[in-house]
């Protein structure tokens, strides 16, 4: 004898609104649904048991997930507000000046390059001029300890590409 199957079917979509859940009342709450009687082990020696197997319901799930906000959202934060160090004004003039220098240095590197590059040696040029480009727009943005790393960043992958 075949144990009977319980097919289920599965929507497509999920609707965006759902209609509320419907609230059980008092005597579906006391309703308690009784197991079906075991039946009594088989007589016939050398038949093979077969494992027990929960009961199944015939009843379909219909809880639906509903896509909602949370209640308090997070306030919003500004990302134009920049976090800089408390520097003297002597010391970001060094820096701007020290920025550029290193940004021509590493230009100037570059123009000597008179060998053939291979695939990474051209991916390093691309970083290279990617963190001057960073640089300088990080310095007209007013971000001048950005500016300085990725001047310092270009400068160095610069030299040790020249050394190769």
């Amino acid at each position: 004898m075949q144990a009977p199957t319980l097919a289920v079917s599965v929507p497509d979509q999920i609707p965006e609104i759902a209609p509320p859940p419907e609230q059980p009342t008092p005597q579906q709450e006391a309703t308690v649904e009784e197991p079906p009687p075991k039946k009594a082990p088989s007589k016939h020696h050398g038949s093979s048991k077969k494992p027990a197997q929960p009961p199944v319901s015939n009843q379909a799930n219909t809880t639906v997930a509903v896509n909602r906000p949370p209640a308090n959202p997070a306030p919003e934060i500004t990302p134009d507000i920049a976090i800089a160090a408390d520097v003297s004004s002597q010391q970001l003039v060094q820096q701007k000046k020290t920025t550029t220098q290193l940004l021509e240095s590493t230009e100037k590197n570059l123009k000597g390059l008179n060998r053939s590059l291979n695939q990474d040696e051209k991916a390093m040029v691309n970083q290279i001029k990617s963190y001057v480009t960073q640089s300088r727009k990080a310095t007209s943005d007013g971000d001048f300890e950005r500016a300085y790393n990725l001047a310092v960043k270009a400068h160095l992958l610069a030299d040790a590409l020249v050394r190769q």
